[in-house]
């Protein structure tokens, strides 16, 4: 049984108990007894009816009275404005929220949830699959063009000559500047051991011999040509000797300790630290930038390693593919993982971004309620209400027969046992003595 129910029931039983006493009271009108229990349930059912009338009146016209009734139907516009103000301004105010999204670890919440679902090796699936379905997805030209756009824009604040003198410092400390005389050295020797690195010499052997013949005059070119018929200079030997010392001195060069490599290296070394100085230098690099990403084959050569990296990562077997990434992801997961500095700034960065997204809209959720309310019908509105606060509204017509009734008895009491004997007569022989 619900309260509207109750209350209709108590109203009842009051107006049953009082024609009751009424009729009793009839039949002996000399009852005090049944004078207080008329008086009584008269001011219970004097209060009942007021207070259903109060709050039928709040959603409709009681006994067709229409003078400040209806309240909700009549005040619709301004209820309404009233539950979306009261609901954005003050129960979902921005303080609020902030304080409560600010509670949530979100990058703890995070990595609990990698864990629980493998760790690094979840990653490296979800990154592998992305990777192969965003490559099939993918233009290489259309990429190549807007990265080359992107580069050609950037390019004005990204000084090249100190990445250059970085990398070069990088590569010097990690011995790579080695290994590149160690291929260096390779590719010369690979290079001159060809027979055409030997026809060169003799060639040039023989340029020479012809103009020293052109430049001599009569004499030497005789004395050059006895030399040559007793075999004392035969050019063919002399190219094989040439080429054979040239050979050794490039396999001397793959010793470190080599002379000419060492002093190679400190040459390399030397120009190294006068970079940063070296204006001319920088000027060069960043003129030599900006020409190299306003070339076509620039854009070419982009389209052509991003064909090859899409095709290779689209067209790869899964497995392959997360055994090239895994390791880095490992890493990475690792190092962020004992991070706490990074973890704090990212979930910083998260309440930021909820926040401000939320305030940005946070006039949507007075819209929302206004919308939602403003879609209800009077009817609808009225049960809603009642839906909310009907059972306290239906406990004010219950209070108001439980109060009226005992406001009634006293006033019977006052009435019967202090104003009549005392009261009364002190006020007429008051008004006598006046007159």
């Amino acid at each position: 049984m619900n309260y509207h129910k109750k209350a209709n029931i108590t109203l009842a039983l009051v107006f049953i108990g009082f024609l009751g006493s009424v009729f009793l009271k009839y039949i002996y009108p000399a009852s005090v007894g049944l004078q207080l229990l008329n008086f009584v349930l008269e001011a219970a059912l004097v209060g009942g009816i007021a207070d259903w009338f109060a709050v039928t009146a709040i959603f409709k016209k009681p006994l067709g009275w229409g003078y400040h009734t209806e309240l909700i139907p009549r005040n619709r516009v301004k209820l309404i404005e009233a539950v979306a103000g009261m609901v954005q301004t003050e129960l979902l105010h921005m303080d609020i929220i902030r304080r409560k999204i600010s509670e949530i670890a979100y990058l703890d919440a995070l990595i609990q949830f990698v864990e629980r679902q493998g760790g690094a090796a979840y990653l490296t699936d979800k990154a592998a699959f992305f990777l192969r379905h965003t490559a099939k997805k993918q233009d290489p030209a259309v990429l190549a063009e807007k990265l080359t756009g992107f580069l050609q824009q950037k390019a004005q604040t990204w000084p090249l000559a100190p990445q250059v003198e970085k990398v070069s410092r990088w590569a010097l400390a990690k011995g790579y500047i080695d290994q590149g005389l160690d291929h260096f050295a390779e590719l010369l020797w690979e290079k001159a051991s060809e027979g055409e690195t030997r026809l060169l010499i003799l060639n040039y052997l023989e340029a020479i011999k012809a103009e020293k013949l052109g430049n001599g005059g009569s004499i030497f070119r005789t004395l050059l040509g006895f030399v040559e018929m007793s075999d004392g200079l035969n050019m063919e030997e002399a190219a094989d000797a040439l080429h054979i010392e040239l050979l050794l001195t490039l396999r001397k060069f793959n010793d470190p300790a080599d002379p000419l490599r060492r002093a190679l290296r400190e040459s390399l070394v030397k120009n190294l630290e006068s970079l940063t100085a070296d204006t001319d230098f920088r000027a060069q690099v960043e003129s030599w930038k900006n020409g190299l990403l306003q070339e076509e084959f620039f854009q070419e050569l982009l389209t052509k390693i991003l064909s090859i990296f899409l095709e290779t990562a689209s067209s790869a077997a899964p497995e392959v593919l997360n055994n090239v990434i895994a390791p880095y992801i490992q890493q990475g997961w690792n190092d962020f993982q004992n991070n706490k500095h990074l973890q704090d700034q990212l979930n910083s960065l998260v309440i930021d971004i909820l926040c401000q997204v939320i305030q940005n809209e946070h006039h949507e959720i007075g819209m929302i309620v206004r919308e939602t309310l403003t879609s209800y019908s009077n009817e609808d509105l009225n049960q809603f209400v009642e839906e909310k606060a009907g059972n306290d509204l239906q406990w004010i017509r219950i209070n108001g027969s439980m109060i009226g009734s005992v406001v009634g008895m006293f006033l019977f009491l006052f009435l019967n046992y202090i104003y009549d004997p005392y009261i009364g007569p002190f006020i007429v022989h008051v008004a006598q003595l006046i007159h």
